[in-house]
């Protein structure tokens, strides 16, 4: 059984890529449903769901359905036809579709997006977009940077509020006792532009800017089976496109519909 983590991080893009257009280009229940289950096949094959993604896709899963409720009885629909009627709420049978097409385009484009970040590791990402896609050192480099920002930001943040116990007086009544968000902001920003600046810094002392040709300790190569992958994913959502064609639920590509 093969595994995501096998393929070049670019193919990986590619083909999520060529999903994520699909899911939004189409707009029929029936054909996204497909999709989806192809898309959740695929992550089954490939072992590549694990608790953490199934975790991660629960607060997608949340606005899908709040999507496709509020299309079902919201959704603007001239000579709208009522399907079921719960309380005070008349779900029409038009919002519903339109409900249930953006229901698995949510879910499309989370786990395929999932899928995608957990088994590809940034640092091959962004080697892979320097040396198959000719993206520029410093482009690729600095967006690396900014991510790695993002753990560095939550301890900094944590010793902000440290500070601020510490310093923060015991008779102080109950009410007040929650800090302004300025008392973080501020400090968190500051700390992090003087970091931003040492790394600017850094960078260009290492030559990131210069239009030299570099040299790399690590190579990200393209193989053969990269470019299966991506052919097979192509065939694969144009397989699903055809046969929902073929069994005549999917008409033509339609504008924007919904709540």
């Amino acid at each position: 059984m093969m595994h995501m983590k096998i393929f070049n991080p670019t193919a990986k893009l590619v083909a999520n890529l060529i999903v994520l257009i699909a899911a939004v280009a189409i707009f029929e229940p029936k054909t996204m449903a497909l999709l989806f289950a192809v898309v959740l096949l695929f992550g089954l094959g490939t072992q590549s769901f694990t608790r953490k993604n199934l975790v991660a896709v629960i607060p997608l899963a949340s606005f899908a359905i709040g999507m496709l409720w509020m299309n079902g009885a919201f959704a603007r629909i001239e000579n709208p036809t009522i399907a079921y009627t719960i309380g005070s709420l008349d779900f029409t049978k038009e919002g519903l579709t339109i409900g249930v097409t953006l229901f698995f385009r949510i879910l499309i484009i989370g786990v395929s997006s999932i899928l995608f970040t957990s088994n590809t590791d940034p640092d091959k990402l962004v080697l892979s977009l320097i040396q198959q896609c000719r993206l520029h050192p410093g482009v690729a480099y600095g967006i690396l940077t900014a991510f790695r920002f993002l753990p560095s930001m939550e301890e900094d943040l944590a010793l902000i509020n440290a500070a601020h116990r510490i310093r923060r007086s015991k008779e102080k009544k109950w009410y007040k006792k929650k800090n302004p968000w300025y008392k973080n902001a501020i400090p968190l920003l500051a700390t992090n532009v003087r970091r931003a600046e040492r790394v600017a810094i850094a960078m260009e002392a290492r030559g990131f800017e210069s239009k030299e040709k570099r040299t790399y300790y690590r190579s990200v190569n393209w193989y053969f089976r990269d470019t299966v992958f991506i052919v097979f994913t192509i065939m694969l959502v144009g397989a699903v496109i055809g046969f929902s064609v073929k069994a005549g639920w999917f008409l033509g590509f339609k504008h924007w519909q919904g709540f």
